[in-house]
């Protein structure tokens, strides 16, 4: 979002009608320019849905060590988020992280050559399906522990702060985190001290085999609301809506 400041001594404006050539070419231009961007979005999507049907044939073959938590189905989520964000935004991601490492940046081959534990992984191999980073691109780490991610995105988002720097921080994070007391802690601090973090929680309504209903009381958006925390609530099937609520 951008701002105009005014300069304080008083402005002069002139505004001109262009002439309606100068319009339809500025208008073209623009819905090309959009064609082209929700295109390069559309194939991000793809791209993470691929890479994880690939990823299932590997893992269900036993041919992939350690686990394997899919994330088909809410490629629009990440993209969504990670296409508003800067290449030195970060992002924090979760066991069920794949699609957050893509979609901030992250090479498929290096994905790959991570989840087969080789040398040229991100984490040369040692980090696995569940703890994937990449500094280059902003992402701090995928977590394998439910809403461990919460306090390193605050974490980052303090430093940000602390340094002057215009960095965001997104920490993803499934519905199944809200049952954690870091994930109220750090929202506290965050809230008190106005830190440039933003909290997405991915509700797919299962806590593992538990659907919601039986373990999270009240409205979700509810819990940030409390520490006075801007939430929006939107539909996690629809790319544009991931994107604007940026």
């Amino acid at each position: 979002m951008s701002q105009s400041k005014a300069s304080g001594s008083g402005e002069f404006v002139e505004a001109r009608h262009p002439a309606s050539d100068q319009v339809s070419t500025a208008g073209a231009q623009l819905l090309e320019t959009e064609q082209v961007r929700w295109l390069s979005i559309y194939e991000q999507m793809l791209k993470i849905r691929i890479f994880e049907e690939h990823v299932n044939q590997l893992y269900t073959s036993a041919k992939m060590p350690g686990l394997a938590h899919l994330y088909i189905g809410e490629e629009a989520i990440a993209v969504g988020v990670c296409s508003a964000l800067r290449r030195d935004d970060y992002i924090t991601s979760t066991h069920r992280g794949h699609g957050h490492c893509l979609a901030k940046g992250a090479s498929v081959d290096r994905m790959f050559a991570e989840l087969l534990g080789k040398e040229a992984g991100y984490c040369r191999g040692k980090g696995g399906s569940m703890h994937i980073a990449d500094q280059e691109t902003g992402n701090l780490g995928a977590n394998a522990i439910v809403g461990g991610s919460a306090g390193i995105a605050t974490g980052a988002a303090m430093s940000s702060k602390m340094r002057g720097s215009d960095e965001v921080t997104v920490c993803f994070f499934g519905d199944g985190a809200l049952g954690q007391g870091v994930l109220y802690e750090v929202m506290n601090m965050a809230s008190l001290w106005k830190l440039p973090v933003i909290y997405v929680c991915e509700n797919n309504q299962y806590n593992e085999y538990t659907h919601n209903s039986e373990t999270t009381a009240g409205e979700m958006s509810a819990r940030a609301k409390a520490f006075g925390i801007p939430t929006e609530e939107v539909d996690g099937q629809d790319v544009r809506a991931g994107h604007l609520s940026r």
